[in-house]
């Protein structure tokens, strides 16, 4: 290998923004502390919690929202009928009748 095109390893500080974990390691980045957002310590995937999201999405609420009508659609008492219809009974007669 030739040690002129290799770049050069150097300890390199890792440090959690959320938790305030650090962690050492050799890096070939040039900075000395690097800030990170989140880490294995704290992130929830790791911590077993990432399954269980509180937080619903448009779909879910859009969902939840048509199940609520339905619900209250087949819930409704029907309206009462003001007026009963008079209906046309007609009398059927017989050929005797008719002569």
């Amino acid at each position: 290998m030739n040690k002129k095109i290799q770049p050069k390893l150097h300890n390199v500080t890792f440090k959690c923004a959320s938790c305030g974990a650090t962690y050492e390691i050799e890096s070939t980045i040039r900075q000395d502390v690097v800030n990170l957002d989140v880490c294995a310590n704290c992130h929830p995937f790791y911590k077993g919690g990432l399954g269980e999201q509180k937080v619903k999405g448009r779909a879910e609420k859009l969902s939840s929202k048509f199940t609520t009508g339905k619900e209250t659609i087949s819930n409704k008492v029907p309206k009462k009928q003001t007026k009963a219809r008079k209906t046309n009974k007609k009398v059927v007669k017989s050929l005797d009748e008719l002569k």
